[in-house]
């Protein structure tokens, strides 16, 4: 874009807005499964009962969720319940373009750069699809690991580790940040008290649910309960345990919990003792090294599980540059997961996207200990030349 004249470059990245917005609106009507056997019954239980029905049982989701599903019923009478619903998540969308434009513009004070990452994060396929779509929610609790990352980038490990809580409060998939959250504790760029924040914030915002009614036992065995929804070892998650559905559910889970227990110990430590440094650059690299090797080696994965780094990716491509390719590629691979859950594409998809996230996390682990990252910034300097 650097050739372009200055209202031409403007133009491209309104039109990027512009089509963000437009297939939005096109999918918004769209009623998923997830919709018509969750979400919309959970709006009309709300609708019906007030926030008083947060006090009972009807839904596995957490609180704070419910909370915002509340709000949504106060939607005018001629907005659909389905359209209600998405535009709890499309603000969140909205929200997460503002957040990765702040993320970038601290490695490009000056520029373009920082517009152009928020709106390609805005035409993001599975980003829309996600939110707008399908209807999911995994746009909510990206926005507080974003928020988190921006103040662990900034250097005030306090609000991140307050940030992170409300992520984990509302999507137990948030830990898939935790690795990063253990070594710079480790590297001692988080305080130990820090960590209180997590179960202080939970705490807090789950409280009005049971200031309602609901039982305590109840609000804190939620993601316990999800857990066991489903007994297959990949529901469509494109990493290795999607070739291991035929193994025994229990023995198999075992197995899976303690390979990624070692395994992510091991990146912790080594990552911790490495001569990487914690300077932006390194931290934004090995967040995104977190939130894909988490998911990748846990068991009991879902098809949207790699969202992070759907979005992470993209942020890691304006800091290194070289890394053009790794968003594609993980375009293709949620894009896969995403195709077979809702079109019912063959399953050979994810298979072969389960490969390809393989070769890109052995990329992305190799890079990661073959050069210290607080060189980063100057090799991605050098890149831009």
């Amino acid at each position: 874009m650097k050739r372009l004249p200055s209202p031409l470059k403007f133009g491209g990245i309104f039109l990027l807005f512009l089509i963000g917005f437009a297939f939005r609106g096109l999918v918004l009507p769209a009623i998923s499964a997830d919709m018509r056997w969750a979400y919309i019954p959970w709006y009309d239980v709300l609708k019906n009962h007030g926030i008083q029905a947060i006090g009972t049982n009807f839904s596995d989701y957490s609180p704070p969720f419910l909370y915002l599903l509340w709000l949504g019923t106060f939607a005018p009478a001629y907005v659909p319940s389905v359209a209600a619903i998405k535009s709890i998540t499309i603000l969140a969308d909205i929200v997460n373009t503002f957040l990765v434009y702040r993320i970038v513009k601290l490695r490009y004070p000056a520029g373009l750069k920082p517009i152009l990452a928020g709106a390609l994060f805005w035409v993001l396929p599975t980003v829309i699809t996600n939110s707008s779509l399908w209807g999911q929610t995994d746009s909510l609790y990206t926005l507080f690991l974003l928020v988190c990352l921006y103040y662990l980038l900034t250097d005030r490990p306090f609000w991140g580790m307050t940030a992170f809580g409300v992520a984990v409060t509302i999507k137990a998939q948030a830990v898939f940040i935790a690795p990063l959250l253990a070594m710079l504790f480790l590297r001692k760029r988080i305080a130990w008290q820090h960590f209180f924040m997590v179960p202080l914030v939970y705490i807090i915002l789950d409280m009005p649910a049971y200031l309602l009614g609901r039982p305590l036992l109840g609000i804190f065995t939620i993601y316990s309960s999800q857990a066991a929804i489903f007994q297959d070892l990949s529901r469509h998650a494109p990493n290795l345990y999607i070739f291991m559905n035929s193994l025994p559910h229990g023995p198999g889970v075992a197995l899976g919990l303690a390979i990624a227990a070692i395994a992510l110990s091991c990146w912790i430590w080594f990552s911790a003792h490495s001569k990487s440094g914690l300077d932006p650059d390194g931290i934004l690299f090995m967040s995104l090294v977190s939130v894909a090797l988490t998911p990748f080696l846990l068991p009991k994965m879902l098809d949207r599980y790699f969202y992070p780094a759907d979005v992470l990716s993209l942020v890691a491509a304006f800091y290194f540059p070289e890394l053009w390719f790794i968003p594609i590629l993980y375009q293709l691979i949620s894009g896969s997961a995403y195709f077979v859950s809702l079109f019912d594409a063959p399953l050979l998809l994810i298979k072969i996207a389960a490969l390809i996230n393989t070769a890109v996390i052995c990329f992305l682990c190799w890079r990661q200990f073959r050069a210290p990252t607080s060189s980063g910034q100057a090799s991605a300097k050098e890149s831009l030349t």
